[in-house]
């Protein structure tokens, strides 16, 4: 009997499409990787610690990497202990999760709230060996100030306000600290920079003790006036008109030896 074949024509019909499946992810892998070496090359030494910052903690910087440069209060510095800390002790890592509260609670704030996302821009949230140092910078914008008055404008009210419950959660001492720039007042004022530095950090306590801080909280309300400026190869810059907050958390046998030397005899 006579065997029929059938003629199959395009004899490569079954290698399939799986050739262009691979190629389609060699090039978008080599797409990534050019993306990434123009990112490395055209951005500066504080983006890329920006971006290494956030990988790490989860936070986007308030500078300019965050979109459109809005609310982002992120701890500019994180450190850790060196050494495991002594049983009992509270340790750099809790200054750096108060840091990380504080931001979150501002960021859900800012993120409904375009006044206060405002002031944000100016804001910046740092670990420092005594606690968390908590800046509010002017940007000659009349956000925070009117030049010379001691006045708080809304928009830094609205954003003491915010943080006033903050604070009162954390329930540490804080202190409260106001700045001028080194612009003098005109001969015959009796004013100084001594006394609005002063005003503007007193009326930042009437805020904060309004917004739920209580009294025995705030520890100090302190003039800086001119004496640490922001930008000290600026003095006139507006960013050196500013209120610093700096919430302090002690190791406990710090409090304790302060207990010890007040409850000393003279």
């Amino acid at each position: 009997m006579a065997r029929k074949f059938k003629k199959v024509d395009g004899g490569h019909g079954h290698h399939g499409g799986a050739w262009k499946v691979a190629y389609a992810d060699f090039v978008t892998a080599m797409m990534a990787l050019f993306m990434v070496l123009w990112l490395l090359a055209s951005t500066d030494q504080q983006s890329r610690k920006e971006i290494s910052n956030y990988f790490r903690t989860g936070l986007l910087p308030q500078g300019d990497l965050a979109m459109n440069r809005a609310a982002q209060f992120a701890p500019s510095v994180f450190q850790e202990a060196p050494t495991p800390p002594p049983p009992g002790e509270e340790t750099i890592d809790s200054r750096v999760e108060a840091a990380k509260q504080l931001a979150g609670r501002l960021n859900r704030l800012s993120a409904i709230d375009s006044e206060l996302s405002e002031v944000a821009r100016n804001v910046h949230i740092e670990v420092v060996p005594s606690g968390v140092l908590i800046e509010v910078v002017d940007e000659a914008r009349g956000l925070l100030f009117d030049l010379s008055s001691a006045k708080l404008n809304e928009p830094l009210e609205r954003f003491l306000r915010a943080l006033g419950p903050a604070l009162a959660t954390l329930g540490q001492p804080i202190e409260i600290n106001g700045h001028t720039d080194a612009r003098p007042f005109a001969n015959g004022t009796r004013t100084s920079n001594w006394d609005l530095s002063y005003l503007r950090a007193a009326a930042a306590r009437e805020i904060l003790e309004g917004s739920g801080v209580s009294t025995k909280q705030i520890i100090g309300v302190f003039a800086r006036g001119s004496s640490q400026l922001y930008m000290p190869n600026e003095p006139f810059a507006p960013q050196n008109r500013r209120l610093s907050i700096l919430i302090q958390i002690a190791k406990n046998a710090d409090t304790k030896l302060a207990t010890n030397d007040a409850a000393r005899p003279n």
